[in-house]
């Protein structure tokens, strides 16, 4: 795994990108340090989960040695600028464990963003699938 160095997001947009890049690279530390401590985030299967269980979910997408392809990201600001949504946009390939295949996870994210006392953003609420969710 690789040595940790926690990188910190300076604009709401940068959770995504970061989360991404920390994944591919093994930087478990990074991907639960963009999450606020009471931060929720929502599984594939509609479950909500938090720290503990998004460190342990973290984990095992890591170990499935992921490579992802960032199509777009969008964030739009609250007008006093301290929380914000961010959608993502992508492709992600990965072998599955069970079945050597190559698999190919389409994600339409949402997430909800807040500005932290440093200036610095953290996921407050992220669902990976929300884009995907809109068959109400």
């Amino acid at each position: 795994m690789a040595q940790s160095k926690f990188i910190p997001a300076y604009k709401p947009e940068d959770c995504d990108r970061l989360l991404i890049q920390a994944m591919e690279s093994g930087d478990l530390e990074t991907t639960v340090g963009l999450y606020e401590p009471e931060a929720v985030l929502f599984t594939e299967s509609g479950d909500l989960v938090k720290i503990d269980e998004i460190q342990k979910h973290n984990q095992e997408f890591i170990a499935l040695k992921t490579k992802t392809n960032i199509e777009k990201i969008e964030a739009v600001m609250s007008g006093d600028g301290t929380l914000a949504t961010t959608r993502m946009k992508c492709a992600t390939v990965y072998k599955d464990p069970k079945t050597g295949k190559e698999v190919t996870m389409h994600t339409n994210s949402l997430e909800v963003v807040r500005k932290q006392p440093d200036g610095t953003w953290r996921f407050v609420i992220d669902d990976p699938f929300g884009g995907n969710r809109m068959n109400m």
